[in-house]
C-alpha cells in the first residue's frame, strides 16, 4: 500500500501540472486568434499520466475504504458526489460566462468548441479537484464489491 500511495503522490503532481498547464495556456480571448492550441502538445504527452493517476485514484479509494463499516462507506459515496456535483455546476457556470465574454469579443467564432481561448474551461483546478472526487466515489463503489485476497494480503 506504501508504494502505491508514493505512486499515487508522484502522478497527482504530474496531473495537476498538466491541469495548471491548461489554465496558463489558456489565450485572453480580447487578444486576436493564433495559430493554434499549444495545449493540445501537452495533452498528447500527458494523457497516459491521466489515465494512471484515474486507476490509481480509484484503486487507492477502494483499498483504503474496504475496512470502513458500510454506512460510513454510504456516506463517503454520498459526500463524493455532492461535492462533484458542486464543482461541476460552479464549472459550468464559469464556462458560460466565460463563452459569454468571447461572443461579445472579437473572437466571436471561438465561443464553441475547444481552443486556444477555451482551455481552462476543461482543464483547470476544479476539473482536477472533479476528477479526484469522482475517482475516489468510484473507487468507494468499487468497495462494495467483495473480492478476493491477494498472495500479498493474505501473508500480511
Amino acid at each position: 500500500m506504501e508504494k502505491l500511495i508514493k505512486a499515487w503522490f508522484i502522478i497527482t503532481l504530474i496531473t495537476f501540472v498538466l491541469f495548471k498547464l491548461g489554465e496558463t495556456m489558456t489565450a485572453a480571448y480580447t487578444e486576436t486568434a493564433g495559430e493554434g492550441n499549444p495545449y493540445v502538445l501537452v495533452l498528447l504527452i500527458g494523457w497516459p499520466f491521466v489515465l494512471l493517476f484515474i486507476w490509481i485514484t480509484i484503486r487507492l479509494a477502494r483499498r483504503a475504504v474496504e475496512s470502513v463499516h458500510r454506512l460510513g462507506r454510504v456516506g463517503l459515496l454520498a459526500g463524493s458526489l455532492v461535492m462533484a456535483g458542486i464543482g461541476l455546476y460552479i464549472n459550468a457556470g464559469q464556462a458560460a460566462s466565460l463563452r459569454a465574454g468571447i461572443r461579445a469579443s472579437e473572437n466571436a467564432a471561438y465561443a464553441s468548441g475547444w481552443n486556444q481561448f477555451t482551455n481552462i474551461i476543461y482543464a483547470n483546478q476544479l476539473t482536477f479537484f472533479v476528477l479526484t472526487v469522482s475517482c475516489m466515489a468510484i473507487g468507494v463503489t468499487f468497495s462494495f464489491v467483495t473480492r478476493k485476497q491477494t498472495n500479498e494480503e493474505r501473508l500480511n
